[in-house]
């Protein structure tokens, strides 16, 4: 895995792609190229797992019979990645760092903090939908694709938001300082938060989503469900 992004080496489609490479800052903090490579190689990631996520929805409307591995394991790495890592390594550090140098970002921030806070029960929602989807009860399905679209939505808009708006006021007004504290923590393997090591876990479900998507999103190999 190269900069935080649990990725090796996909075939041509939503997963393979890499995001471009950050251009040097000439911020106030002069921030190291990892945090802000890091940040944005796992958004781009999550955006990724996102799209496969929504390619099986439309599938499955279009009369594709559903994968329900490929479905599990989608929800499995938003839990492991962005719900038990990346989100909370923002709220920690970098929402904190910028809260302290600039208060004029408080509404910036609430809002992403907000939004953070509404995608938690919508994956819990998403894993029982699926469960009842999965036993084919009426009106699961559709049940499980309206949440699905919602959560997408809800992290698009998050992860653009932070994009062109955080990220930019966060290399204009964080010191060195800050930066550095910053980079320990989207660097560090472990989540002191929670004693786990979603990064290594998030890689290996990565892998399991590229090898149960069938291309353009992946590979399609279905023995990797053995």
């Amino acid at each position: 895995m190269r900069g935080g992004r649990p990725h090796r080496g996909p075939p041509a489609g939503a997963l393979s792609a890499p995001p471009a490479p950050p251009r040097p800052s000439s911020s106030r903090g002069s921030p190291s190229m990892d945090a802000i490579r890091i940040i944005k190689d796992e958004h781009f990631a999550i955006a990724a797992v996102l799209h496969a996520l929504r390619h099986q929805i439309r599938a499955i409307r279009g009369g594709a019979a559903p994968d329900f591995p490929l479905l599990r394991a989608i929800l499995d790495y938003i839990v492991s990645y962005p719900d038990h890592w990346h989100h909370p390594k923002e709220d920690r550090f970098l929402f904190a760092a910028i809260r302290r140098r600039a208060p004029e970002a408080e509404d910036l921030l609430g809002r992403l903090e907000r939004e953070h806070a509404l995608g938690y029960p919508m994956i819990e929602t998403l894993k029982r939908q699926l469960v009842r989807f999965e036993a084919g009860d009426d009106g699961a399905a559709e049940d499980f694709f309206a949440t699905a679209e919602r959560y997408a939505a809800l992290e698009y808009g998050h992860l653009q938001t932070e994009e062109e708006q955080l990220l930019p006021l966060a290399e204009r007004t964080l010191t060195a300082e800050d930066w550095r504290e910053i980079d320990d923590a989207f660097r560090e393997n472990d989540n002191p938060l929670f004693g786990l090591k979603p990064r290594e876990e998030a890689e290996r479900l990565y892998q399991r989503i590229l090898d149960l998507a069938p291309p353009p999103i992946g590979y399609g190999r279905r023995d990797a469900d053995r």
